[in-house]
């Protein structure tokens, strides 16, 4: 049986990288932020968050992750 757990940003990224990764999301064309969110700011420091999360991870899995937090966070303020 698996256990998953919840995370925030937060837990992996600095405010920093935080909002590199939305400043990234304004700019990407549509289709194109996990990959370039997974090159330019998730791989370049997976060393250090599978450290911090205890665990090995998938750098595009990571991005993906960052793009729903990121689409939901701006549906939460626009709503």
């Amino acid at each position: 049986m698996a256990i998953y757990k919840s995370i925030a940003l937060k837990d992996f990224l600095t405010d920093a990288e935080i909002a590199r990764a939305v400043k990234l999301y304004g700019e990407a064309a549509p289709g194109t932020f996990a990959r370039r969110c997974d090159r330019e700011i998730i791989r370049p420091i997976l060393p250090r968050i599978n450290a911090k999360l205890g665990q090995e991870n998938n750098s595009r899995y990571l991005a993906y992750a960052v793009e729903f937090a990121i689409v939901t966070a701006s549906e939460k303020k626009e709503g």
